[in-house]
């Protein structure tokens, strides 16, 4: 009875843990996904416009990388100034944060899902540093 009592208290405790990694967002790290894409001859050209859309989102990203660059550079320069004026209130600019290709991944896995691809997750533990 106590090895019961034992078990279903450690199965709880395991399902609590789990569930605050998983409400804290960490669950991504915890898992490996793999993209398959199908092997049917006639699903190539379906996968050949999926990697096209992905490289127009990437790309798309990256020039709203670099149009945010642009604009802080100019901001920046424009709260140099102020900052030379006694008395004025200066307003430091917000600086732009890298590109997040994480959209275009997404939309490139549902796009290979619905060519006849998959996509497997695996969930795996975090590896220990061998230093």
């Amino acid at each position: 009875m106590a090895n019961w009592i034992f078990s279903v208290r450690t199965a709880r405790l395991a399902i609590g843990v789990f569930a605050i990694l998983a409400a804290a967002g960490c669950t991504n790290h915890l898992q490996e996904r793999s993209l398959i894409p199908p092997t049917d001859p006639q699903a190539q050209a379906c996968v050949a416009s999926c990697e096209l859309s992905r490289s127009q989102c990437e790309q798309r990203q990256r020039t709203r990388e670099d149009e945010c660059r642009v604009f802080y550079e100019r901001l920046s320069a424009e709260h140099d100034a102020c900052l030379a004026t006694p008395g004025a209130l200066c307003i430091r600019p917000a600086p732009c944060e890298a590109a997040d290709m994480t959209i275009c991944r997404i939309q490139h896995e549902e796009c290979i899902v619905g060519c006849g691809g998959t996509v497997e997750t695996q969930f795996a533990l975090p590896r220990a540093s061998a230093t």
